[in-house]
């Protein structure tokens, strides 16, 4: 499956002309930002902040991190590396743009949450599938997580894409009077009414798209960490009893 920003790359280093010498942050930022929405109109530029390395940029768009050079002509799209000190330079701006990603979709009418009867301790986002087998087998341990006190909030990702016959269903699960029944009894095999509406599947797809989601289920912490697909229940208990996921 190709990401949304697969051609960014190419497009800019071939077709952009170098900015002026002498800019000062703000005129390259917004150099920046301009230069990016002429490749990909409508694209929305989160932040843009000095990279590790100088005379270059990191570029948050939604869940998405590139790099670009001062003078807007050249794009990396991958992990930035420090040899010296062997650490991983990408990873930590790239969790917190995941973080910022997922909060903005806390919204009741966008995720379907299966919540604590008493109080939340933990919460857990999860890229959910109606047809994968290991979403049904998660799905079925939510109710042992809600009793220890773990929130569980689906987004929606379709593995066969936008448009198929999961995309539907899911828009049916989204649209249901009961999103949560409709997503047990989906998830279940079972037949669910066809319904539509104004609906997050789509939204939910690109997004996991940009945090290059490649299965499902994939399981995020609020932070942002990624913590891998299926997990047991008992094992994300232990996790988070033994201090895990604190920020």
């Amino acid at each position: 499956m190709r990401k949304y920003l697969s051609p960014l790359v190419l497009l800019i280093a071939s077709a952009w002309t170098i900015a002026a010498v002498g800019e000062d942050d703000a005129q390259i930022k917004a150099s920046i930002t301009e230069r990016l929405a002429k490749v990909v109109p409508g694209l929305k530029v989160n932040e843009i902040r000095p990279a590790p390395v100088p005379g270059w940029y990191e570029v948050l768009m939604g869940a998405k991190l590139i790099y670009v050079s001062a003078d807007a002509r050249y794009v990396f799209d991958g992990t930035l590396m420090d040899i010296k000190e062997q650490k991983n330079l990408t990873a930590k701006p790239a969790m917190q743009a995941r973080a910022a990603a997922l909060k903005s979709l806390s919204d009741a009418d966008k995720l379907i949450e299966f919540a604590p009867e008493g109080e939340t301790k933990h919460v857990v986002y999860v890229f959910t599938d109606t047809d994968c087998a290991y979403c049904r087998k998660m799905h079925g341990e939510v109710a042992k997580l809600n009793q220890a006190g773990i929130a569980v909030r689906y987004l929606a990702y379709p593995r066969a894409g936008v448009p198929s016959a999961t995309y539907d269903t899911m828009v049916s699960v989204w649209c249901a009077a009961d999103r949560r029944q409709a997503l047990t009894a989906a998830k279940n095999g079972n037949h669910i009414a066809a319904a539509n509406c104004e609906n997050p599947v789509k939204e939910e797809w690109e997004l996991g798209n940009s945090m290059q989601v490649s299965g499902t289920p994939t399981t995020l912490l609020e932070s942002g960490e990624e913590l891998g697909g299926y997990i047991p229940a008992e094992q994300l208990i232990k996790f988070f009893a033994s201090g895990g996921g604190a920020s």
